[in-house]
């Protein structure tokens, strides 16, 4: 029996950079019945470069936006119909908060984050998925317990 086969339209968030652009390239070229929406800021750890052999599929869109700005994100989602959202945005790079400052950590990590979940919730979305490094659990002491 064959199952019909359902369309997503899926935003992916921080696409351009290194391991998000491998999972956008994964999802456009595995699943052609996708449509991929790929937004990114391109700060230091994007690189639009990193899409030039997806960049003429059919099944692929590139957005220059920052997760922040909700009305952006709020347009995007309407106009390409999200079904789900992928975040790999991210400010992960500790040393720079250091030396720049935590702001635009807080901005992207914290506060872009919540426009994301905001809109999913908004637009009835169903799904958001959070893609993370280990290090937004804490550290564990030796001998402490894993979860």
């Amino acid at each position: 029996m064959n199952l019909p086969i359902r369309q997503l339209n899926v935003l992916i968030a921080g696409g351009a950079g290194f391991i998000g652009s491998n999972f956008v390239r994964h999802m456009v070229t595995k699943y052609p019945h996708y449509n991929i929406v790929n937004i990114d800021k391109l700060t230091y750890a994007g690189n639009i470069d990193n899409m030039l052999d997806i960049e003429h599929m059919p099944n692929y869109k590139f957005y220059q936006a920052d997760i922040c700005d909700q009305e952006l994100i709020d347009q995007i989602i309407v106009h390409e119909k999200i079904d789900a959202i992928v975040n790999f945005a991210a400010e992960t790079h500790v040393d720079r908060s250091i030396h720049v400052g935590s702001r635009e950590f807080v901005m992207t990590n914290v506060v872009g984050v919540q426009t994301l979940l905001d809109a999913a919730r908004r637009h009835n979305l169903f799904k958001m998925v959070n893609i993370s490094t280990d290090e937004v659990y804490g550290s564990l002491k030796l001998g402490e317990p894993r979860l």
